[in-house]
Formats: structure tokens, C-alpha cells, sequence
């Protein structure tokens, strides 16, 4: 399960912000927000406990982009078919082989 928590960030320039960071199940960093986190609330009392929550991530050690380990995003893709396929499988076209034909227009194979 992946948890996450309010840290604080030593930017290259020198500022210091607020991310949210991201654990895995072993509690080690995986990830965090690109941009800075700001407390709000629906309420005064929500406000609070978001500002509480940024209190307690200064007393936790200052990370550094470098500290966020780097790993490529893969986006999770479904199998796709082409327009031609699904209208084979609609049996609204025939099947056609492309490699035995020549000048193939799939707007003509139509049934």
C-alpha cells in the first residue's frame, strides 16, 4: 500500500517548500509532487490540521530532488486494434490480409 506524507524540500535556488512524498510497503521514497503544497481546508479546523501536518514535516529531515529516485513513468495501455479489425470482429468487413495487397484503401472493404 502506498502512503504519503507532508516533507519539506530544498529547492537548487535555495528556497525551502512543502511536497507531498510517496512510500511503498518497505517505507522507501518512491515519488512526490512536482510543484509545492499550499494548507487549505473546508474549514477552519481542517486548516489547522493541514498546517499541523506542515509543522510536523520540519521536524523531519530536509530533502532535495536528489533524494527522489528516478524511475521512467509507464502508463498502463489496453491491447488495441485497428478500425479494420473491429469491423472484422463486427462482421461488418472481411478479413484482409495487408502484406498480399497492393494500393490497400480500407474505406473499400466494406461488406
Amino acid at each position: 500500500m502506498i502512503t504519503w506524507d507532508y516533507r519539506v524540500f530544498k529547492e537548487e535556488e535555495g528556497d525551502y517548500i512543502i511536497r507531498e512524498v510517496f512510500y511503498n510497503d518497505e517505507g522507501q521514497l518512491i515519488g512526490c509532487t512536482e510543484k509545492a503544497v499550499e494548507p487549505m481546508g473546508n474549514s477552519l479546523a481542517e486548516l489547522a490540521e493541514q498546517i499541523e501536518a506542515f509543522r510536523q514535516a520540519l521536524s523531519l529531515p530536509v530533502l532535495t530532488l536528489r533524494d527522489i529516485p528516478l524511475r521512467p513513468v509507464k502508463k498502463k495501455r489496453s491491447p488495441t486494434i485497428s478500425h479494420h479489425q473491429v469491423m472484422v470482429e463486427l462482421g461488418l468487413a472481411e478479413h484482409v490480409n495487408f502484406a498480399e495487397v497492393d494500393n490497400y484503401h480500407p474505406e473499400l472493404v466494406a461488406v
